[in-house]
């Protein structure tokens, strides 16, 4: 006999979320149940089939379904503490064509999307993105609330703070601190360190803006 589905929410109902929810389908043992909207509440009731709920009305469901959050801006913990705080537990969720390591650790709330690789003895941790076709070297520390954009390359032994966003085909070289809520341009190549809530862009990477809020 199969072993029943998992009911999942997504919070979040924009194309980010629909995303998520098409990466979720595709892995055994979840269900997609439907979308939470927070934002407009005009917004249409049904996107793909699927219900859209208001936040204030879904703290019932709870009990029955677990949750993931479907917003693309690392800006998210408001939403994923207000879940929280109605009795939401949270999931990761690995496509099955990503490749990771039995000795990577992977915190609750955490997407890793379609062909990503995370190797040995990296620790993800809660409510990363770590988006399509993206390369985690080993020994790495990604914290909580980070985006690592579709085909990035992190290399081995960096460790990446609180918020940060890399962004699509970015390459970090080996052995790097990335400062908390700081945006790494698409394309960009960074070969030094960088601080916290500073944008940094180009071959090699050059700040060039700081006192950030994220992406």
């Amino acid at each position: 006999m199969d072993s029943p589905e998992t009911p999942i929410l997504i919070f979040g109902a924009r194309s980010f979320a629909e995303e998520i929810a098409d990466l979720a389908s595709e892995v055994p043992g979840l269900r997609v149940a439907g979308f939470v909207e927070n934002f407009d509440r005009d917004r249409p009731r049904i996107l793909h089939g699927l219900p859209v709920h208001w936040i204030d009305d879904v703290a019932p469901l709870a009990a029955s379904h677990k949750a993931v959050c479907g917003l693309g801006t690392t800006l998210r913990a408001p939403l994923i503490t207000q879940a929280r705080a109605m009795g939401f537990e949270f999931l990761s969720v690995i496509h099955p064509s990503a490749r990771v390591s039995s000795r990577a650790v992977i915190g609750a709330g955490s997407i890793i999307s379609a062909g990503s690789i995370i190797a040995a003895h990296t620790v993800i941790g809660e409510h990363v993105v770590i988006n399509r076709g993206a390369l985690i070297g080993h020994h790495i520390q990604i914290a909580e609330y980070t985006n690592i954009g579709p085909g990035a390359n992190i290399g081995g032994g960096c460790r990446i703070g609180e918020g940060v966003y890399v962004g699509i085909g970015a390459t970090v070289i080996d052995h790097l601190q990335i400062g908390p809520v700081t945006v790494i341009g698409g394309g960009a190549v960074v070969t030094r360190d960088l601080p916290a809530r500073v944008l940094a862009v180009g071959v090699p990477a050059k700040i060039v803006k700081e006192n950030i809020e994220g992406k």
